[in-house]
């Protein structure tokens, strides 16, 4: 019985080192501006294309594969809100104000729902009512970063899709130049 025991301890630690070790996948590099870098395990598939230009900092994950969405990352200083504001350091109200100013004005019937990243980043999830689009919204260091994930042709998007987007976006790194 010890043996078996012992048997079936050594392959767990081996399998959750196996597992461990294929989570570990390089991350892509975007220095974004002379400040901020982004670092991004980019979904199986997909290429970051810069669409960035001199009024927006714009990047589309795209896929040949036309049955996979499109994700398009968007980042801005916003002057509303001081550097090194976070969404998860806002009021309740500033949330509700966020909820209604950027999202529930163009689509009243949007499902609103919070969630946090693996590393603890709280985002706010927009659901389009047909479902045709989610989009995910933070605020990291005065940063707004907007992330839309829809489909090409406007269908709806399957649970698998969303989770694959909130794995990229839990895997985000927003690294910040030393000052």
């Amino acid at each position: 019985m010890k043996k078996i025991v012992s048997i079936l301890l050594c392959l767990a630690l081996l399998l959750s080192c196996a597992a461990a070790l294929a989570e570990t996948a390089e991350k892509t590099e975007v220095k974004v501006n002379d400040g901020l870098t982004l670092r991004a395990v980019i979904p199986d598939g997909y290429e970051m294309i810069d669409l960035t230009d001199d009024d927006s900092i714009l990047y589309l994950l795209g896929s040949e594969d036309e049955t996979k969405p499109l994700l398009l990352l968007s980042l801005g200083l916003d002057d509303a809100w001081p550097v090194g504001t976070k969404l998860n350091n806002l009021s309740d109200e500033d949330l509700k104000e966020i909820e209604n100013s950027k999202f529930l004005a163009y689509d009243p019937d949007a499902e609103i729902t919070y969630t946090e990243t693996a590393h603890g980043t709280k985002l706010l999830v927009a659901t389009q009512a047909d479902k045709s689009m989610v989009i995910f919204y933070t605020l990291y260091e005065g940063y707004e970063i907007e992330f839309d994930l829809t489909m090409a042709d406007g269908t709806t998007l399957a649970q698998e899709q969303i989770d694959t987007c909130v794995k990229f976006l839990s895997d985000l790194d927003l690294v910040f130049a030393e000052k």
